[in-house]
């Protein structure tokens, strides 16, 4: 894919811009992309060039399909998932097709795997195309707001600093450590949890039944309050770990916590025949995962500046998955800038996901409270993997799920008392 475009100099409209996001990833590039389709002037700011790498397991639900029809090409899909091996501490494994018995090969729910750097790059290729002018290597600084607007400034290529830009409205998609927030007073206190992962190169050959592009594999035994996962890409082997509900709020501070999860990533290459050399001088790459912690504010009380993605907190408490979630905030920033309605943007942010997301956070304690019961009694189950599915592309609800999957575990709790 030819690389978008690469303004020498910031060229700002006359008037300014009506829409100025930071952050180049799928929440950013879509909301440019959505703003610019409509007419808007907006201007895509990401500080390093295009295409980058992006810490990511790359996971996305078939419904995406539909947000981004038109903006990126199925073109950039390593791999079609349709089956998941689940394992308790890497023992006790089942495997399960993503769909329920029957579904015929062409209505599968088989998940997409991607590599950010090409799917990103697609991304803000779309929305270039559709006239947002691109600014890379420029990082957001702070903002200055104004009776007619804001003043975005910015840090250019090699430390420069460019006119500031004048902006309607302010759309920060800057992630997890992103300023936005920050300059604003927006989400004070998140809640972080970690993610490390390698990429390790990987050619698809042979007939080993245990690493396939069409299998993904998920522990949840070998690492306490969190989980690990091998994801298949078209020529590597993702696999990582994430530590989700640690004792503290933000799990970089636990001085323990990558080592714990460097343990769970080596344990899980061993147990698939990974060669530990294999992974001998790979970087490790850190992806903190600001997770829902409940309805807040992610607008300025004024509507001028907008929050989306990881930096609004949207990664779903009990998958950890935030990718699909961070498209579709993305889109509906842009649609509350365009409409004239930026203070809608909580409201419609939240009547899309807070239900789900607070369902799903009462899962989670659950679930990361009695993970070896949930794993026997839920997850092992052959109906539990095409049900996860669709909660992950949103099709069912996590609503009303909570007492049920209690119930089962509790019921399999006695069962285990009394055989014992």
């Amino acid at each position: 894919m030819a690389p978008a475009s690469r303004p020498a100099a910031v060229l700002e409209p006359p008037s300014g811009f009506d829409l100025v996001v930071v952050g180049g990833g799928p929440a950013g590039a879509m909301a440019a992309a959505t703003a610019a389709r409509s007419g808007l002037a907006v201007a895509l700011v990401e500080k390093r060039r295009v295409p980058r790498h992006k810490p990511c397991g790359g996971g996305l639900p078939l419904p995406v399909r539909s947000e981004l029809a038109g903006l990126v090409p199925e073109a950039v899909v390593d791999t079609r998932v349709r089956w998941m091996r689940h394992s308790w501490a890497f023992r006790e494994a089942v495997e399960a097709c993503v769909d329920p018995p029957g579904t015929p090969g062409d209505a599968s729910r088989g998940l997409w795997m991607v590599q950010r750097p090409r799917f990103d790059q697609a991304l803000v290729a779309a929305a270039v195309a559709a006239g947002a002018q691109l600014l890379e290597g420029h990082s957001f600084v702070g903002l200055e707001t104004g009776c007619d607007g804001l003043q975005v400034h910015l840090r250019g290529p090699g430390g420069s600093k460019p006119q500031p830009l004048r902006a309607r409205h302010l759309i920060g998609a800057d992630g997890a450590a992103g300023g936005v927030a920050a300059a604003t007073g927006l989400r004070p206190s998140p809640r972080i949890a970690l993610a490390l992962e390698l990429e390790v190169p990987h050619q698809w050959e042979g007939n080993d039944p245990l690493v396939r592009p069409d299998l993904l594999h998920l522990d949840y035994g070998v690492l306490r309050r969190g989980y690990a996962w091998v994801f298949p890409k078209a020529d590597h082997l993702n696999i990582g770990a994430g530590l989700f509900h640690g004792r503290r709020r933000d799990v970089r501070r636990d001085p323990t916590a990558r080592t714990r999860i460097r343990a769970a990533i080596d344990g899980y290459a061993a147990a698939l025949g990974v060669a530990a050399h294999r992974l001998e001088g790979l970087r490790v790459y850190a992806h903190p995962l600001p997770f829902w912690d409940g309805p807040e504010p992610l607008h300025t009380p004024d509507g001028r500046v907008l929050l989306v993605g990881d930096a609004a907190g949207l990664i779903n408490p009990l998958f950890g998955d935030g990718l699909f979630h961070a498209i579709r905030s993305g889109r509906l920033a842009a649609e509350a800038v365009v409409a004239g309605e930026p203070t809608s943007h909580t409201a419609r942010v939240h009547d899309l996901l807070a239900a789900d997301f607070e369902a799903a956070r009462r899962l989670a304690r659950l679930f990361y409270s009695l993970p070896g019961l949930t794993y026997r009694h839920a997850i092992s189950l052959p109906q539990a993997t095409p049900l996860a599915v669709r909660l992950l592309g949103g099709e069912l609800s996590f609503r009303g799920l909570g007492r049920r999957a209690l119930r089962r575990i509790a019921r399999g709790w006695l069962a285990e008392w009394r055989g014992g």
